[in-house]
């Protein structure tokens, strides 16, 4: 007779506990979840600073414009004018008068970094003649397109290759007392980047600098008549269909026909 409340524990009982393969399985779906998530992250980080770089850019055109509003349509044209424009004085012995800053609201010379954020990117990592952000080392992110700044801008000494020298020298024959009013289709016409735009191009130098926005090649990039696009910058190429380095199209048909020397004499890049 079996006897009232008394229990039979079998073989059969329910089993309670995780498998190995189970566990490992739940793992490998948490990493790949993480991983994702990292990565969007990181993309949105990306999306947003390049954002925030565009707004920057934006109004520094803008004021770029203004500035050339009141002083006759002529650039600021001074030794290192090219980083010089807007900012703080920087630590590698920039000037500490800054022409654009009081079109940004901003006192002409600033001390410290943190009074110029305007003229910071915040994707900013610097290049390779530097260990810091070039916001730190030039008092300023962003960099003017050489041509714009001032007589004999762009190297055409004796000793470089041709036909480098020989299309600079043809380009610096123009520069003298440049006026924005003369010059050619400001929709192409590059004006201010993200400091490593001009190393991308310039056929001179090797160029070993990062990206700044998740994109080697592309930077953020003001245009003459004041927008702004994520831009890819080719070693050498003076014009194309997305830019122009060169203003002056009556310079057009020597620019193209040299270029593509300089293009080939730079790797083709």
């Amino acid at each position: 007779m079996r006897r009232r409340g008394s229990h039979s524990v079998g073989v059969g009982s329910c089993r309670l506990a995780f498998s190995l393969i189970e566990l490992l399985t739940v793992v490998a779906i948490i990493s790949i979840l993480m991983a994702v998530t990292v990565a969007a992250l990181h993309r949105a980080r990306i999306l947003a600073c390049r954002t925030v770089c565009a707004s920057n850019l934006r109004q520094i055109a803008t004021a770029w414009l203004t500035y050339l509003n009141d002083h006759d349509q002529r650039f600021y044209q001074q030794v290192n004018a090219n980083h010089d424009f807007g900012g703080w004085k920087g630590r590698g012995s920039g000037a500490l008068d800054r022409p654009l800053n009081p079109y940004l609201a901003l006192p002409a010379a600033v001390n410290e970094p943190g009074g110029a954020e305007a003229f910071h990117c915040r994707g900013d990592v610097g290049d390779r003649d530097y260990g810091s952000e070039a916001y730190l080392y030039y008092g300023n992110s962003y960099q003017t397109n050489l041509v714009l700044i001032g007589p004999d801008s762009l190297p055409a000494r004796q000793g470089l290759p041709e036909p480098i020298r020989t299309l600079n020298s043809r380009i610096n024959r123009h520069l003298v007392n440049l006026r924005a009013d003369v010059l050619s289709d400001w929709a192409r016409l590059l004006l201010v980047g993200d400091n490593n735009w001009v190393t991308q191009w310039d056929p001179l130098i090797p160029f070993e600098g990062r990206a700044w926005h998740g994109k080697n090649g592309r930077y953020n990039l003001a245009f003459l008549d004041g927008h702004v696009a994520f831009t890819e910058i080719h070693r050498g190429v003076y014009i194309n269909n997305d830019y122009r380095i060169q203003p002056f199209r009556e310079l057009d048909d020597i620019t193209h026909e040299m270029q593509s020397q300089i293009v080939e004499l730079c790797g083709g890049q």
